[in-house]
């Protein structure tokens, strides 16, 4: 067992050295954890709590019959939910290592590093570790897992990251850490449904965020960057300006009499639905973020005038939308193909706020990239609270107005909002019902996803109203309003804001303008073919 233990503890600290001294090279007697037998073949076989592991005649021969099938290397993750002594791992290292160069993402996924160290006392394990594209995750929390699966990229027609990935899930090698693998899978389900969201949008609206693109190449040469901005809210001795992100739902109601005094003690970054409710409190909130590129989310912001307000959007956004009336506009990376082919073109990355579903998810991830380690929320409710869709005099509720007639009433609009997305029951954060829906929920799982994998952050609610989100702490208005303002330390980040310009060099701009009067639909297409009807 000793030399067994010695040549796979070598291949593993040669090949993850980090991991090696944070685990330790002591190795577990397998028999302390599995029933060891001889199979009918002479191969070691196993049993765990009564439950065989691998087959009692040729353990080999069931891995290969497993693993070997076309469909599993035509992914580009193969995912592995435990592994046992660690048979159908080995295979796969072994069959992935014939294909050569092209070979998928291999991923193990253990909670217990006892269990690995005892599988690495029995198996050669070294054509595991002599993979290329190999990720361990032994003894990670389960929330740590999904951002080793997805691969960064954006909304795409194709599939990516956990949709893109074959899973073997034997019920026999995660029996020994069932709610670990079970808050895993379900981690795992939301972001694939979550893609499969990203990919229907991109569908739907492929034409107007075509057509939007293109009129609006111009504004990388006159707008600046939110990457300007990248831990510029942290100080030299690693403090942070606490962030609040205010959005349109019915909590921020409770929140709008404090607004002012919170803008004393927060960077405030307001979604543009609840814009005019913060106008109408004589608010003006630092930032102002719009990244939906329909002409109803323009309507938001119609006829509006921050003029001390910094305003983030994106290349796809109606154009109207870049004549809003601020105190400058930043652009953020785009998230759609067109966007993307431009920026890849010209060589910039305005700074990626990802994918989530709504506009608040871009927001926390703003505060994120600044550097905050506080983000408090306001109006971030994922529900209904009293049947109520929006704050009164939103944007939203004042469109309910405008569209009514005799014949429909502006409850007849709201109640088509709460009951149209399969509404349901949720739990707030006292544990009191909350009205909400699948959109909602689905919003919520993408927030609590996204804070999973970033811990070091701590994100607040103001109001127990919405609905209870993972990841997200009910926190009393009173404690932060006792805080000192912090007006003079936010003065140079906002300075800062307020005064980014357009980063792109003469050469750049000379390309720029290339594109704009002779837009390569050729090569764009070659790339993203499934927009040749939009194009």
């Amino acid at each position: 067992m000793n030399s067994i233990w010695n040549k796979n503890f070598d291949a593993f600290k040669k090949r993850f050295p980090a991991l090696a001294q944070m685990t330790g090279n002591i190795p577990v007697p397998p028999e302390s954890i599995w029933k060891l037998e001889q199979a009918k073949n002479g191969n070691i076989t196993a049993s765990e709590g009564g439950v065989r592991l691998h087959s009692a005649y040729n353990p080999e021969r069931e891995a290969n019959g497993a693993v070997g099938r076309d469909e599993v290397f035509q992914k580009s993750s193969i995912v592995f939910y435990g592994f046992g002594l660690g048979y159908h791992v080995i295979e796969c290292a072994k069959l992935l290592k014939a294909r050569g160069r092209e070979q998928p993402r291999l991923v193990l996924i253990e909670p217990d590093v006892a269990h690995f160290f005892a599988a690495m006392c029995v198996l050669d394990w070294t054509p595991v570790f002599g993979i290329e594209k190999l990720i361990i995750a032994v003894g990670a929390p389960a929330e740590s897992v999904l951002p080793l699966l997805e691969d960064g990229s954006h909304v795409n027609i194709g599939e990516t990251g956990v949709s893109d990935a074959y899973f073997f899930d034997i019920p026999a090698f995660t029996a020994h850490a069932s709610p670990y693998f079970d808050t895993v899978r379900s981690i795992i389900k939301r972001n694939q449904r979550k893609n499969e969201i990203n990919a229907a949008t991109l569908k739907k609206f492929g034409k107007l965020w075509c057509r939007n693109s293109l009129k609006n190449f111009k504004q990388y040469g006159q707008c600046g960057e939110i990457s300007c901005l990248e831990n510029k809210a942290k100080d030299d001795d690693g403090n942070a300006l606490p962030f609040l992100i205010i959005g349109a739902g019915p909590s921020l109601e409770t929140i709008l009499p404090h607004i002012k005094d919170l803008q004393e003690r927060c960077v405030t970054v307001c979604v543009e639905t609840a814009l005019r409710a913060l106008l109408r409190a004589g608010v003006q909130p630092d930032f102002v973020i719009l990244t939906d590129p329909q002409f109803w989310a323009y309507r938001h912001i119609a006829g509006l005038s921050a003029p001390q307000s910094v305003f983030i959007t994106e290349i796809s956004a109606y154009p109207s939308v870049f004549r809003f009336n601020c105190r400058n506009l930043l652009l953020c990376s785009s998230q759609f193909p067109v966007g993307q082919f431009v920026q890849k073109k010209l060589g910039i990355s305005a700074g990626d706020l990802g994918t989530g579903g709504s506009v608040a998810s871009s927001a926390w991830n703003f505060a994120h990239l600044a550097g905050a380690r506080e983000i408090y929320t306001a109006g971030l409710d994922f529900a209904f609270p009293n049947k109520q869709t929006h704050i009164k005099g939103s944007s939203a509720e004042q469109t309910y107005h405008t569209l009514a007639s005799r014949l429909s009433t502006p409850d007849k609009f709201t109640a088509g909002s709460l009951y149209s997305a399969n509404a349901t029951m949720g739990t707030d954060y006292s544990g009191s019902p909350v009205l909400t829906d699948s959109r909602m929920k689905m919003f919520s799982w993408w927030f609590e996803a996204r804070l999973a994998a970033c811990p070091e952050t701590k994100t607040y609610t103001l109001d127990p109203r919405g609905l209870n989100t993972p990841g997200i702490v009910a926190a009393d208005p009173a404690e932060l309003l006792r805080r000192p303002p912090i007006t003079s330390r936010k003065a140079s980040f906002l300075a800062a804001a307020a005064t980014a310009r357009s980063p792109l060099t003469a050469a750049q701009l000379a390309n720029l303008d290339n594109l704009i009067n002779n837009f390569p639909r050729e090569a764009f297409l070659s790339e993203n073919p499934f927009l040749q009807e939009y194009l």
